[in-house]
């Protein structure tokens, strides 16, 4: 095969190059006469370009098109505010005290100290996995999943599928994703209301109410779970999901 680009001045020194490194990529393309030439994009199955593929693809380095957080948040079946505070988490833009501090020095929040345990740097990776409250909430979910607890070091490990929570099927899958982000959504509303409203706080039992709540509920209005009730699904989370 010959390849003739039609040039009609010469190159400059970053041109030449350009057309070098250009040349190397089609060394080994290889048309065949029998098949009609395509587009096809690697990142989806069906070969066709979409944004949501391509991000994925740039926010994972380029390296892997599946982002596994990216995977599990966008298909829980949780309010869609939720589901962007959850990717907010996942991409460690929560305004987090850190975080302030990094874009304002001096004008914000203390970097050194979490307002729901009052003992260590408040942190995306610390508030929402490492911070004793939030240990606590992670713990009672795995606990309820019969699912063995192991602290994870970033918030990441959290935020993806997990198919032995709850056993095998569509409702275990709906319930543990519903468990994940309600965990994340009762700290975050729960540190923002210490923060911003003077809120002495409650203990770490009734956040878990709140979290086992705000789950079922979510839980309660999708089609896998059409044939129980709100009070049911609070009540049992394991018999729910048989």
């Amino acid at each position: 095969m010959s390849w003739d680009f039609g040039f009609r001045r010469n190159l400059n020194d970053q041109e030449i190059e350009e057309f070098a490194s250009l040349m190397v990529k089609l060394e080994n393309v290889r048309s065949v006469e029998s098949k009609p030439d395509e587009r096809r994009r690697k990142l989806e199955p069906n070969g066709k370009f979409s944004c949501k593929s391509f991000h994925s693809f740039l926010i994972s380095g380029g390296s892997d098109p599946i982002f596994p957080p990216a995977k599990f948040i966008w298909k829980v079946k949780v309010p869609t505010k939720v589901k962007i505070l959850g990717w907010l988490v996942v991409l460690g833009k929560t305004n987090t005290c850190d975080v302030l501090q990094r874009r304002r020095p001096g004008s914000c929040f203390s970097p050194h100290w979490c307002i729901l345990c009052k003992a260590q740097g408040e942190s995306a990776d610390h508030v929402f996995v490492h911070c004793e409250v939030a240990n606590f909430l992670w713990k009672k979910l795995f606990w309820e999943a019969r699912v063995d607890w192991t602290t994870p070091l970033e918030r990441n490990d959290l935020l993806r599928e997990n198919p032995i929570a709850f056993g095998k099927g569509k409702k275990a899958r709906t319930l543990w994703g519903c468990g994940v982000l309600a965990v994340v959504w009762v700290i975050w509303m729960e540190r923002n209301k210490r923060l911003f409203e003077n809120y002495g706080g409650v203990e770490k039992e009734d956040l878990w109410e709140r979290v086992k709540f705000w789950a079922s509920l979510w839980v309660s209005i999708s089609k896998e779970f059409k044939d129980y009730n709100l009070s049911s699904i609070i009540l049992n989370w394991q018999a729910a999901v048989v």
